[in-house]
């Protein structure tokens, strides 16, 4: 068996000098069998097999990298792991591994440049074959887009912006298309826009959408902004809805805002869509009021799952291709909020459990 490890109450790994000893071959034999090499007899094959199942052998990765010049690996930094929507793209990137690439090393970043800075170290450090990163601006990210194959996906930082390929939503569309939706189908006069953090390109971007709508209907702008939790949202919602006369429309930049907006919708014991109007983009994830289906931008994880990995694929292939950008539609979906679908009674929001983005 394998030499004792210092360690109480673990065991070392088993490595294929322990798989020959047990077998009774060389190693070089075992060497040909795990790497399916020719000159091997089926008896001798099914021993040294026996073996290593016998010894719960799995390999050694870092010496199987040094001959093959890959880990194996893709590294993925998410900015919330507990968003819905960062959740389901996880799963998508997942779904669309290759044998190849067969494990996905997952890194949080919770919004932080430093977070995302120590998971970008480590990736580096692995070897990663590929990055796939939603950036929170760490300052090594351009060094890592340099000796990895990576995609930038969701939003982008002003140091990767011409040197990494993207895949980014159409998101000042998006939003243009929602708070118009208010404006000229709804004949609403006022919409207040309830956003996110601005640095965040993708935030930007709906906020430009927003701005360029009221502009062009010759309407002012109502907007609180810089929020990074529900809770921030809706104290800003509360202090700017106090300022406005029902009917109005609302337009949050993402879930998190929503749900914000919804706390002092009710709070100020206003009615939807009697009294407000509300869209978003991004799922607000499970419904807790009943018969509440947000008019809400959707951005379609499987096609920018599809695309980061295809981009992906071919940055590996051929490192000298230029920089990539593609921009995927977001899908527009109606519903109750802002009584596109009729619901029995005015919505009265109560207690709501947020989404995270």
């Amino acid at each position: 068996m394998a030499e004792s490890d210092p360690r109480p109450g673990l065991r070392p790994p088993a490595r294929a000098v322990d798989i020959a000893r047990l077998a009774g071959v060389s190693t070089k034999t075992v060497s040909r069998v795990m790497n399916g090499e020719a000159y091997v007899t089926d008896a001798m094959r099914e021993r040294v097999m026996a073996a290593a199942k016998q010894l719960a052998y799995v390999g050694d990765a870092a010496a199987m990298g040094l001959r093959t010049k890959r880990t194996g690996f893709i590294g993925l930094i998410i900015p919330d792991v507990r968003n819905g929507f960062f959740a389901l793209l996880t799963r998508a990137i997942e779904e669309r591994l290759t044998p190849t690439s067969p494990t996905l090393l997952l890194g949080d970043s919770d919004e932080e440049p430093e977070q995302e800075e120590r998971y970008l170290r480590a990736f580096r450090q692995q070897r990663v074959d590929g990055l796939i990163v939603l950036p929170s601006g760490a300052p090594s990210l351009p060094d890592a887009v340099s000796e990895i194959p990576t995609v930038i996906v969701d939003r982008s930082v002003p140091s990767v912006e011409t040197t990494a390929d993207h895949v980014l939503a159409d998101n000042h569309r998006a939003a243009a298309r929602l708070v118009e939706h208010l404006v000229r189908h709804h004949g609403l006069r006022q919409v207040a826009l309830v956003a996110g953090n601005t640095s965040v390109s993708n935030v930007r971007d709906r906020e430009s959408g927003y701005r360029e709508v009221m502009t062009a209907a010759g309407l002012e702008a109502h907007v609180t902004s810089g929020h990074t939790t529900p809770d921030d949202a809706a104290a800003g919602a509360y202090a700017l809805f106090s300022t406005m006369t029902p009917p109005f429309g609302v337009f949050a930049t993402n879930n998190r805002m929503f749900w914000g907006a919804m706390a002092a919708i009710a709070r100020l014991g206003l009615h939807i869509p009697r009294d407000v109007l509300v869209t978003t983009i991004d799922s607000i994830g499970e419904a807790t009021v009943t018969g509440l289906k947000p008019t809400q931008g959707v951005i379609p994880v499987q096609d920018v799952a599809a695309r980061a990995m295809r981009l992906l694929a071919e940055r590996t292939q051929d490192p000298t291709l230029p920089p990539r950008h593609e921009s995927v539609d977001i899908d527009i979906e109606f519903g109750t909020t802002c009584g596109c679908i009729p619901l029995t009674t005015p919505l009265m929001v109560g207690p709501v459990a947020p989404d995270s983005r």
